[in-house]
Parts: structure tokens; sequence; C-alpha cells
């Protein structure tokens, strides 16, 4: 069973932790230090997330938009829960064309510390929204 059966559990979750980083002080100040926008697109459920950074303030889009990424990464929603989880290898996922990198490298190398914060508060954010949705 996947770990999201439905698009609306996936935003709550991933998009849930997307929009908290901007109250968590470790996280805001590497998200505050990014001028980027990424697409994260998903299948199993099929759903997508657009994040754009720009003047220290961040935005979160559902679904599509007309918006252009300087980062695409896709993945199944259960490859996007276990990575959030810090429970995948990125270089061995991203090999295995489990998680599709799409974009400058260095671009994608400025998400890292954001990624590496946002990854402390997946886990208690993940149990939450399960149990909110249950």
């Amino acid at each position: 069973m996947p770990v999201f059966e439905k698009p609306d559990q996936l935003y709550g979750c991933i998009g849930g932790l997307l929009n908290k980083m901007g109250t968590d002080p470790r996280v805001l100040a590497e998200l505050q230090s990014l001028k980027l926008k990424v697409k994260f697109t998903f299948h199993d459920p099929e759903s997508s997330i657009f994040l754009t950074v720009e003047n220290r303030a961040h935005s979160i889009y559902y679904g599509e938009t007309n918006q252009k990424p300087d980062i695409e990464l896709a993945m199944s929603g259960d490859i996007a829960h276990y990575f959030w989880m810090g429970e995948v290898n990125v270089m061995q996922a991203i090999t295995k064309q489990q998680i599709v990198a799409s974009g400058s490298l260095g671009k994608i190398m400025k998400l890292v510390p954001l990624i590496k914060a946002s990854i402390k508060l997946y886990p208690q954010h993940y149990e939450r929204s399960i149990n909110s949705i249950s």
C-alpha cells in the first residue's frame, strides 16, 4: 500500500512540510538565503508542488502552474516520503532514476542545506499529518 493514496494526502503532508519550513528558525535561515524556483513532480499519486523562494519569502503552489522552474525533481510519492524521512540515499536514487533531477547542478546543490534542515522536521510533521487525516 502506498504512503499517499490521493494527491490531497501528499499535498497535506509534503506541502505542509514546505509551508512549515517558514516557521522553524533553523530552516527559515536556509530558506531565506535562496532565490530559486523548484518543481516537485510526483507519480503514485499524480501531483506536483511548485516552491518559489525569492525576496526572503516563499510561496507554494499545488498542481500545475505556468511558472518555469530552475530545478525539477520527479519521483514517486513513496520515494518523496522516504526522502524527507532521511532514509533515501539521494545519489543512489538518482542513479537508479527513482529521483529524476533536471536543472543546473549548481542550483540543485543550493537546496542541500535546506533539505538537511527540513529533514529534521518531517518525521514529527508526518505523524501529525497522518493522524489528522485518519
